[in-house]
């Protein structure tokens, strides 16, 4: 099990992996705990949604992937 991803110190430039199987990027961090602007690398469920970029809340962040 992965631990628990601290939103306060997850850096634009670094990588997710959230509960979909979905990689993204960090775009940017507002410094709330509660969501992250990414932009999607992979997104199995929805193919579409790569490179596309919206919010992501702290619940659907599984594990940070890169420093």
């Amino acid at each position: 099990m992965a631990d628990i991803v601290n939103l306060f110190e997850v850096e634009p430039g670094q990588t997710i992996r959230l509960h979909s199987d979905a990689t993204a990027e960090v775009v940017s961090n507002p410094r709330d705990g509660v969501w992250l602007f990414v932009r999607y690398l992979t997104s199995p469920d929805d193919p579409e949604q790569v490179g596309a970029e919206d919010m992501v809340f702290a619940q659907d962040v599984v594990e940070l992937l890169t420093d």
